[in-house]
């Protein structure tokens, strides 16, 4: 028997919606977001489970941990919303959209041989973009009290001192 299951995901806890192949409310509960508790739940759940959820910063980490115990597992672009809103009725809507084949745009969360690699050009991304963001800032510092500042010369510590007299 197929399920379909929306997961609604926060920073604590998940509330997760269970919807059958026909479209029948199976219940819905809410968990922390905790892997093993997760893991855990999935693992209690009988027949093919079909999981979605929204992009977010724990969806990767959700993929990975839930793609074992699942047919398939959907990242899904976060839809505008209207309305009243709910946990509950958010992990619905992503279940019944899964299971009518509504989902606009799915977001790629694949897992495998170069998910480390993918994780760590993205952290050197980051870093590289702050670290210029934080230069930018200290020229700018600098620039506001009347100081000229060209080059590099202004980042090395045996220049701090003349800089900043």
């Amino acid at each position: 028997m197929d399920k379909y299951i929306g997961l609604d995901v926060h920073a604590t806890s998940c509330t997760a919606a269970i919807v059958d192949a026909r479209g029948k409310h199976l219940g819905h509960h809410v968990l922390e977001t905790n892997g093993q508790v997760l893991v855990e739940f999935f693992k209690t759940l009988k027949g093919t489970l079909h999981v979605c959820m929204e992009e977010g910063t724990q969806a990767g980490w959700l993929v990975e941990i839930l793609s074992p115990h699942a047919e398939r597992v959907v990242t899904s672009r976060v839809p505008e919303s209207r309305g009243a809103k709910s946990d509950e009725r958010d992990a619905f809507g992503l279940a019944e959209r899964l299971r009518t084949g509504a989902i606009d745009t799915v977001v790629y969360k694949q897992v495998g041989a170069f998910a480390t690699l993918r994780q760590l050009v993205k952290a050197h991304q980051m870093i590289v973009r702050d670290v210029a963001r934080t230069k930018n800032r200290l020229k700018a510092v600098f620039r506001s009290r009347g100081v000229s500042v060209v080059g590099t010369a202004v980042y090395r510590p045996a220049k701090r001192e003349e800089y900043l007299g």
